[in-house]
């Protein structure tokens, strides 16, 4: 029996692409998954339900990390919270070296990266002591996002450190797996890496899918009960279940709703970070409020996600005085994700990268719904969105205004200029990217794509080059 660890050192509900791929190596024939993580929200059924998997869940370390609210707030800094931090760090090292050790036949493990510390170090001693396949899968670089965390430059000691740390001991592994194809261009060119490298796009499951209009209808009246929408929130959803439903009957008689009704939805999923700064948005809807146009279209923003900007953001969103537009957030379950993706007009994402080498998985999600995208530009972006084919992309609040103005209102000098109806040219627009979506969807398949890395996860596989066996040992000598 060929077994294989997938590992997380977060929360495995949270973790798309890892339960993904826990999902397609226990499809491999005689292979058993173990995927270790923490248990934090609910992973999704077709993993619970996985008589191939099992779930090692980890135990969160007991004492809470945070460095704000505290009156003392200098010596927490100072002491306290260094202090802790390395109890954290052994904490983890022992919990997922005892995981690891003690998971029976296991062939190879594929682990998550970031968080690299002390993930990669203590799987690359696991790895050796066992004589087992480490493969990385390389999501982004940990050290940059614990500057940004931390508010510190690339040349902080401790960001220096972490950087030495994460390339020492992340370089050698069997295989490298690579969400950009900059980033394993960057990574080989600058780290030296050994081992195989691959570069997996991240491709949405099947789970995420187009739905009808009829089923978004259906599922958005199951919405408003489920997460008990307030009266005054409901009203925009109701308006946008009206527009849904109007449009299937003037697909079938010759009617034009009012455009000064209709109302769209748009969503955005946000981890609420200082890397995805959500005011962009913020003043983008304020500009669109504010012009006057005279057939806008009312928006309805659903914002998804937890974070710790979340709730300076919602006294922000309370303070505007909204009438076309309106901003609530949601947080959903992970069968419920999918459906509320799927009923979007467009999505929006203000995802940049800490390193400008990989790419926003909400982006993925939302295309595997058919869902076209407005998407803030940075190094990487243009292997994920292309311009006017699925999505847009923008550089700040001005320009995403801009395209918010072209796809969901318009004005009467703009109608002379193109001759046509700006309504009917909006919504081409958006249907010609929604069905673009839709023809890739189909063959542009995450089994399609991990067809190429399976062979990585057969016992059958050659041994990890970077552990020699006693047999090899012997022959060099």
């Amino acid at each position: 029996m060929n077994r294989v660890a997938v590992v997380v050192l977060g929360d495995i509900g949270r973790s798309p692409r890892m339960q993904y791929h826990a999902l397609s190596i226990a499809e491999i024939p005689n292979t058993k998954v173990s995927l270790v993580g923490y248990r934090e929200s609910e992973p999704h059924p077709l993993i619970v339900d996985n008589e191939n998997i099992d779930i090692s869940p980890l135990v969160p370390f007991p004492i809470s990390m945070s460095r704000s609210g505290s009156k003392r707030g200098l010596l927490s800094l100072l002491v306290l919270w260094p202090l802790l931090a390395v109890s954290k760090v052994l904490f983890q090292c022992l919990q997922l070296f005892y995981t690891l050790w003690t998971i029976p036949s296991l062939s190879t493990i594929l682990v998550q990266s970031p968080p690299a510390i002390p993930t990669v170090f203590i799987l690359q001693v696991v790895c050796w002591m066992r004589n087992i396949k480490l493969i990385i899968d390389w999501h982004n670089l940990g050290y940059t996002l614990l500057a940004l965390s931390l508010g510190k430059s690339d040349r902080h000691p401790i960001i220096v450190f972490a950087k030495f740390i994460e390339r020492f001991f992340g370089r050698s592994a069997y295989a490298h797996l690579f969400v950009t194809q900059e980033m394993r261009d960057t990574l080989v060119r600058d780290w030296k890496l050994k081992g195989k490298t691959y570069v997996f796009h991240d491709k949405a499951s099947p789970i995420f899918k187009n739905m009808e209009p009829n089923e978004q209808v259906a599922y958005l009246k199951e919405f408003i009960e489920k997460y008990h929408i307030k009266d005054q929130d409901k009203e925009f959803i109701e308006n946008i279940i009206e527009s849904k439903s109007a449009s299937l009957m003037s697909s079938k008689v010759k009617h034009k709703p009012d455009p000064s009704v209709h109302t769209s939805l748009i969503i955005s999923s946000t981890s609420w970070t200082p890397d995805e700064d959500f005011s962009i948005l913020l003043d983008a809807i304020v500009k669109y409020e504010t012009d006057n146009l005279q057939h806008k279209q009312k928006l309805l923003y659903i914002i998804t996600g937890k974070g710790p900007q979340k709730e300076y953001y919602l006294n922000r969103i309370s303070q505007l005085k909204l009438k076309k537009s309106r901003v609530i957030t949601a947080w959903l379950d992970s069968q419920d994700y999918p459906k509320l993706l799927a009923c979007a007009d467009v999505g929006v994402s203000l995802h940049k990268s800490s390193s400008g080498l990989d790419l926003p998985m909400k982006v993925v999600d939302m295309f595997g719904c058919c869902v076209p995208v407005l998407a803030i530009n940075f190094a990487c972006i243009g292997e994920l969105v292309k311009q006017d084919y699925n999505g847009l992309i923008f550089q700040d609040s001005q320009q995403l205004f801009v395209q918010l103005r072209s796809l969901f209102g318009s004005t009467s000098s703009y109608a002379d200029i193109a001759g046509t109806d700006p309504q009917t040219q909006q919504k081409q627009s958006l249907t010609q990217m929604k069905q673009n979506l839709i023809k890739d969807r189909k063959t542009d398949t995450w089994a399609s794509n991990w067809a190429s890395i399976k062979h990585l996860f057969s016992k059958s596989s050659s041994s990890p080059s970077s552990y020699p066996t006693k047999k090899d040992s012997k022959k060099r000598k």
